[in-house]
């Protein structure tokens, strides 16, 4: 039945709720608990930090919290001394949880909410891509902190990073304003006017601090260079490198007394505009682009500024995806070599420390700040997405309440209280680093790295795992007694030239360069993904796979879509002798099909694309209509395939595998032959057998790539699933 919001009262009155097959505490009690880290009470330097998550932080895969992806952040605090909190808001009605309400029409249960009661016992605030814009109360809250001696750290990242899909990013949150103005974010009330004014002169943040996140999308993974010099800084550059920039945004300084940069583009540096940038993305460049970390020093207190989270986070994320469910994937910035973990710390200690001077006015050492030329560009001044997200949300999934986020993640009704219950994620050619990059990795780096096996090394023991795009640089691989079975050449002279995940720690074998304490290893995936193909280089020759979305420029192109991720989508122009059969426009039956196809990154239509289509082939013909299982493989086909290479095929459910995280097809035909099946998230509560006996012995049609699971043959990356009967 469907459960209205009276009955779902009762049920939580009671204190039970039945929930997909068990029978759960009562809504939002799985995660009440927020967690505290505290140093040792030698070690113990009196302070405290807050991070916050009453106003985001958690969004998307954002995972900002002290225990999941900032998790190597806080440590490192708690090392220098600091007691770490995580901030969620105020218990107003004492029931001992903290909930959000959509307060924007004046509701007065929210307690995601920030008050300078609730905050002023912390010398430092970290404000981590917050996604949800501040009342008029809490800017004054803000502002009363700072004007107390203590200090807030801005973490933003780049326009469009609205993580929840509620038309806000970060940047528009500190900034004070809206990209957009259209009259919707004139809210009034409790938020006051939040549309663009259109002036770097204007908005909370500048007036406050003299400064801007500028609405940018930029991308320079090799690492901003242009550290300013720690006697120009307040020290907090000292010993600090160059900082990786993996897709986020700088700063405009307004008043040079207020605000003064850390790090910038130097001339030599070439970065580029993200490639999901709705404008140009990159401005002007070198200095004039504005820093990418600043510090702003405004009466007692004081602010830190920094455009990306990613050289921050580390690769542990808590929680899942409020608005799928699915798995987060977070990057390994803390342990990059462009990572701004001596910045980061740094900066707190400057935070936390009071000091009586009230600018940077050039006295004492002080030294005022470059105001930026060009402080707010033409292309800021209005917004490409006219009020609206940068995607679109999830079927069901609203922002703005609480009870449509999916188990487990923050805020979610329902949880299950294990903060990672996925034991076997599933990494991919997008996680991984190149075996170039795992060989430039400290000692006892933890890497996910892909390359070519090329030899086996050490009789039996381990293997040479070579770059895929220069043959000569090789790393050696040593393998565990459980591995070398599959993987050791000289066993399994078919592993040889196959291209392999490996899930190690930068070390040495043999005394040479190597990865040793091999956790994982697979088959990587023959085909790209779009989103991977998205992240490629112009004129790259590429194999990729996806799903067709529509036709394009009549009959001339096509729209290919990711299988597991629909929001990623890249143009593919059609060859003359390919478009009779792959056209939207003139074969109908192509849409929705999976199509594998070789061609050379490019653009089309002004848009991310492939040309020079040499070949495309097609995996599935599903058109949306009643499953066809005659055109089905096969489970007894399937295992005779090579692992990634995207199948559709059909079977007989007759097992769960893994708990709840997988199951068990079987060849009705040969039920000798057996394929594990690995479901994603979003898929356990319908698909998975241990939740739902009932499946056992139904007929299921499954979508994905073949990829061994648990050690057995299997399908992952399951982008659909279809009961036949």
């Amino acid at each position: 039945m469907t459960v209205n919001k009276l009955t779902l009262s009762v049920l939580l009155g009671a204190g039970l709720l039945v929930h997909s097959g068990f029978t759960m505490a009562a809504a939002y009690d799985w995660n009440n608990t927020a967690p505290v880290k505290v140093p040792s009470a030698a070690n113990s330097n009196g302070k405290t930090v807050y991070f916050d998550v009453s106003h985001g932080g958690v969004e998307g895969n954002a995972d900002w919290v002290i225990d999941g992806a900032f998790s190597d952040f806080a440590d490192a605090l708690v090392q220098q001394g600091y007691t770490v909190k995580e901030y969620r808001g105020v218990d107003l009605n004492n029931d001992g949880r903290i909930r959000f309400f959509d307060d924007r029409t004046g509701n007065q249960n929210n307690e995601a909410i920030i008050t300078y009661d609730a905050i002023k016992d912390s010398d430092v605030f970290v404000l981590a891509e917050t996604n949800r814009p501040f009342t008029l109360a809490e800017q004054a809250a803000l502002e009363q902190y700072v004007a107390s001696g203590k200090g807030i750290f801005f973490v933003a990242d780049h326009y469009d990073a609205d993580r929840n899909l509620n038309t806000w990013d970060a940047t528009e949150v500190f900034n004070g304003y809206n990209r957009s103005d259209l009259s919707k974010y004139n809210m009034g009330g409790a938020y006051g006017d939040w549309r663009n004014p259109k002036s770097a002169y204007a908005g909370w943040l500048v007036e406050n601090f003299g400064i801007r996140f500028r609405f940018n999308g930029v991308d320079y993974k090799q690492g901003v260079s242009g550290v300013e010099p720690s006697t120009q800084t307040e020290g907090i550059t000292q010993g600090v490198d160059p900082i990786l920039m993996a897709a986020g945004a700088t700063l405009a300084i307004v008043d040079p007394q207020k605000a003064k940069g850390l790090v910038y583009f130097s001339e030599t540096d070439t970065p580029v505009k993200w490639r999901h940038a709705k404008d140009d993305g990159l401005y002007f460049g070198g200095k004039a682009e504005g820093p990418y970390v600043a510090i702003a020093k405004s009466g007692a207190g004081k602010a830190a500024f920094i455009g990306d989270s990613s050289p921050i986070e580390d690769a542990t994320p808590k929680y899942r995806r409020q608005d799928s469910g699915s798995t987060k994937k977070t990057y390994p910035g803390w342990t990059d070599p462009g990572h701004a973990s001596v910045l980061a710390v740094n900066i707190i200690n400057w935070l936390a420390t009071p000091e009586s001077y009230q600018y940077f006015d050039g006295q004492n050492g002080h030294t005022s700040g470059f105001a930026t030329p060009t402080p707010m560009d033409p292309q800021e001044m209005s917004d490409p997405n006219n009020g609206q997200p940068w995607g679109t949300p999830a079927n069901g999934f609203n922002p703005w309440d609480t009870d449509t986020y999916k188990s487990n993640s923050f805020n979610a009704p329902y949880g299950d209280g294990q903060t990672d219950p996925d034991p076997d994620p599933t990494p991919t050619p997008g996680d991984t680093v190149s075996v170039s990059d795992a060989l430039a990795a400290a000692q006892n780096t933890s890497l996910v790295v892909i390359g070519k096996v090329t030899n086996a090394i050490n009789g039996i023991y381990g293997l040479e795992l070579s770059d895929l795009n220069n043959p000569a640089t090789h790393i050696y691989v040593k393998l565990e007694s459980n591995q070398r079975a599959d993987f050791n050449p000289q066993l399994n002279p078919a592993i040889l030239n196959q291209n392999i995940i490996v899930t190690g720690k930068r070390n040495s074998y043999m005394g040479e360069p190597g990865i040793r304490y091999v956790t994982d290893l697979q088959i990587a995936p023959s085909f790209m993904s779009v989103e991977q193909a998205l992240a490629t280089a112009q004129g790259e020759s590429i194999e990729l796979t996806g799903r067709v979305k529509s036709g394009l420029n009549n009959i001339y192109a096509l729209v290919l879509e990711d299988l597991n991720d629909p929001s990623f989508a890249i143009n593919i122009k059609l060859e003359s002798s390919q478009r009779a059969e792959f056209s939207p426009v003139l074969n109908p039956d192509i849409l929705n099909a999976t199509l594998v196809i070789k061609g050379v990154r490019d653009s089309y239509m002004s848009q991310p694309g492939i040309r020079q289509v040499s070949s495309i082939t097609q995996a599935s013909s599903d058109n949306g209509s009643n499953p066809d299982q005659g055109n089905d493989l096969s489970v007894s086909e399937v295992l005779a395939m090579n692992n990634g290479q995207p199948v559709v095929l059909s079977g007989t459910i007759t097992a769960p595998i893994n708990n709840k995280y997988a199951l068990e097809l079987s060849d009705p035909n040969n039920a000798g032959n057996k394929l594990y099946i690995k479901l994603e998230s979003s898929q356990r509560d319908t698909f998975s057998p241990l939740l739902n006996p009932q499946l056992i012995g139904k007929s299921l049609r499954v979508e994905g790539i073949k990829n061994d699971y648990m050690s057995h043959p299997g399908v992952r990356s399951v982008s659909k699933l279809t009961l036949l009967n």
